[in-house]
């Protein structure tokens, strides 16, 4: 009777509990907010976009403002400093760090998803009279037009009257109109220097640069306050610049647009809630990072345009590999049926020789080895949450069969080359015959098949016959028993043992016989691929390939994809506990980073500053949860499994995942799940996996 009234009492508990963590108030700019503070986001990080443009605060500064990208333009080398004038008195705002009367003093912030908030101090002794000044600035990148809106805020906490002037300080740079074509990886070429042509207005042979403003000068009583506006406007050297009757309107533009993706979100995108510390933050950041990635342009090859980076001006292209390799079921969640769009674009150059595509859905780039598992992952996801596409069906099944055809093989195994089309390390070692994509290569050839079955193609079962020669290729010579480890074979019979955290991929393609995983598994430990605070793309005991400049591929840190699917895999082959414990160590990321960069350290909280600011493989994070910890499996026959993996402790709600025009509801807490369709309660009880749609 006491067991079983504890066990009632325990689910009352869980279920008053989820009732209050699912929530009820609309996703809003507020829940996504960062204290600046508390942020470990390099200065040279730090950006806020609209959707149509992107824009960065100077650090440091109050109302500073530097380099701003809107396709096709890019105002390179752009600066604008503000500073006042009170009573003659000169208050530069330089973000100085010296000591005496330097000028504004910066004192903190907040970035949200539209805008970066700052504040400044200034009080002094002039000329026997307290001057004292608190001053704040929201700066908004532009929507439907290129540029920013910078409001301005000061307040008067003097005994006396001022006079306050507007000193806006511009360095026009070096802007430049780029061909759409011309995004790639790097942030775009500077152009000829821009020289002022009238007041307010500077240009060069292609681009304009214009500062509109209202006011310049006003008195400000004591205790009184004022707002003012001031505006960039990038645009081509022939166009004219118009002030708006209203800058706020220009604001509202932007928040509108925002709130709207947000509203869009909620339909698409289940909300978590969770009482672990950290846990809902790393979620928030990790849906961040793929909306900061969304542009709406309708120049570009399409919209939404989900671009791989791109908050710095750079990566405003998007990689097959991202959308496809790490983000895929994320991406296809967000987006919805528009993913079809995203996937034709990458039908529409040729993938045997390029592995992205620009703005306007040219190729760019060399071949990468992953580009088919990519293309055929896609597929098969859009074909699980979406339906069979038989059009993206024949496109994998080409991207198969020219590989079988045409990339060289021995024994059944492939030879990918060299680090250009692999992992880009900065040493031999990780090429030619490899684990993977040879075992992701068994994998489309299975998933190839399963599409095929559904679609009545003929030929599947000698996909499937090939797929188990490879994985008997792979386990006969690539595998090294005595180091539980796959070896990496050259043309020439060379052999490296590269410990790269790729070889966990091989566990995801099925490759792995029960006794190669737990020997796999057995080097997820600190001081190997783990950290205090992440992944290692090296293993930290790889003395020959570990090194830290490059944490990308090379060690001391990963791709930003590559920890979540770490731990997605080990939810997938039934390690729950080992998954919870990977993830958890990605959990300061949402507390302390507004959206996830190109790549992290694993021993120290911070960011690799010399790369790209965002990515979006941060949405992976997001994936791992939803579809690895809470299990969710879409079908192509239009059924829904669940298959939740509840943590040791805590509780966990996971509402509103939609899946053909209903909604899917899960509860968590240990060793217990409720799950819901339509507010109908199908499940509670002990986790399991179990069929919830159709029942």
């Amino acid at each position: 009777m006491t067991n079983r009234f504890s066990k009632i009492w325990w689910v009352a508990v869980v279920l008053v509990a989820s009732m209050y963590l699912k929530g009820t108030s609309a996703m809003d700019v507020q829940e996504f907010s960062k204290d600046l503070r508390k942020c470990l986001t390099p200065a040279n990080h730090l950006w806020v976009m609209s959707g149509w443009s992107t824009v960065h605060p100077l650090d440091k500064t109050v109302m500073g403002v530097g380099e701003c990208f809107s396709p096709p333009l890019a105002a390179r080398g752009f600066s604008m400093h503000v500073h006042f004038r009170a009573d003659g008195h000169f208050i530069p705002d330089v973000g100085s760090i010296g000591k005496n009367d330097v000028g504004l003093l910066y004192s903190g912030g907040c970035w949200y998803p539209d805008r970066v908030e700052r504040h400044g101090t200034y009080h002094f002794n002039v000329n026997g009279n307290v001057l004292s000044l608190q001053c704040s600035s929201a700066l908004y990148p532009l929507t439907n037009r290129g540029g920013f809106l910078l409001e301005v805020t000061v307040l008067n906490r003097g005994k006396q009257s001022i006079l306050l002037e507007i000193l806006p300080q511009i360095n026009p740079g070096f802007p430049n109109l780029r061909p759409l074509n011309n995004w790639t990886y790097d942030v775009p070429a500077k152009g000829a220097p821009a020289e002022s042509t009238t007041v307010n207005r500077w240009e060069n042979d292609l681009v304009a640069v214009s500062l509109l403003h209202d006011v310049t000068s006003f008195r400000l009583s004591p205790g009184e306050s004022r707002k003012l506006f001031l505006a960039l406007v990038l645009s081509r050297k022939d166009e004219t610049i118009s002030q708006p009757p209203h800058f706020n309107d220009w604001k509202i533009e932007t928040k509108r647009v925002w709130q709207e993706r947000l509203d869009a979100v909620e339909k698409t995108m289940p909300r978590l809630r969770s009482d672990i510390p950290g846990f809902e933050a790393y979620y928030k950041s990790s849906l961040m990072s793929g909306l900061v990635c969304m542009w709406e342009n309708p120049d570009f090859v399409v919209r939404p345009f989900l671009s791989s980076l791109g908050m710095d001006g750079g990566g405003m292209c998007t990689y097959l590999w991202d959308i496809g390799g790490y983000i895929d079921q994320a991406a296809t969640l967000l987006l919805n049926k528009h993913i079809i769009k995203l996937a034709d674009a990458f039908k529409k150059f040729d993938l045997n020789e390029h592995y992205a595509f620009t703005l306007d859905g040219t190729g760019i780039g060399p071949w990468y080895s992953y580009n088919t598992f990519s293309f055929v992952n896609l597929a098969w996801t859009i074909s699980n949450q979406l339906g069979v596409q038989p059009h993206l069906f024949q496109e994998a099944r080409k991207l198969v069969e020219h590989d079988e055809k045409y990339l060289p093989q021995a024994d059944d195994l492939t030879n990918y080359g060299v680090q250009l089309n692999l992992l880009e390390m900065r040493g031999m070692g990780w090429e030619h015959f490899v684990v993977s994509p040879n075992a992701e290569r068994a994998w489309c050839l299975e998933r190839l098949a399963d599409m095929g079955d559904q679609l009545g193609y003929p030929g599947t079962s000698e996909w499937r016959r090939k797929a188990q020669l490879i994985r008997e290729a792979i386990r006969a010579q690539l595998w090294d028993a005595e180091s539980k480890w796959f070896r990496s074979r050259y043309p020439d019979g060379h052999h490296e043992m590269v410990y790269s955290i790729q070889v966990y991929d091989a566990l995801r393609a099925g490759v792995c016989t029960p006794e190669m995983v737990e020997d796999v598994v057995s080097h997820l430990h600190d001081g190997a691929f783990l950290g205090t605070f992440g992944v290692s793309s090296i293993s930290a005991e790889d003395t020959i390939h570990y090194e830290l400049n490059d944490p990308d591929w090379s060690g001391g840190g990963a791709y930003i994809g590559e920890g979540p699917i770490l731990a997605q895999t080990l939810y997938e082959i039934g390690k729950p506990e080992l998954a919870w414990d990977v993830l958890q160590h990605l959990f300061w990321m949402g507390q302390y980073l507004p959206y996830f960069p190109q790549e992290c350290y694993c021993d120290k909280a911070a960011v690799v500053a010399h790369k790209r600011a965002n990515e979006v493989s941060g949405l992976a994070g997001l994936q791992a949860i939803v579809f690895g910890m809470a299990g969710f499996e879409p079908k192509m026959d239009g059924s829904l499994w669940l298959n939740p993996h509840p943590p040791k402790t805590g509780k966990v709600t996971l509402s509103g995942y939609p899946f053909q025009g209903r909604r899917i509801d899960l509860d968590m807490a240990p060793d217990y799940c409720r799950i819901s369709v339509d507010e109908v309660i199908v499940h509670q009880g002990r986790p399991r996996r179990l069929k919830v749609f159709p029942k």
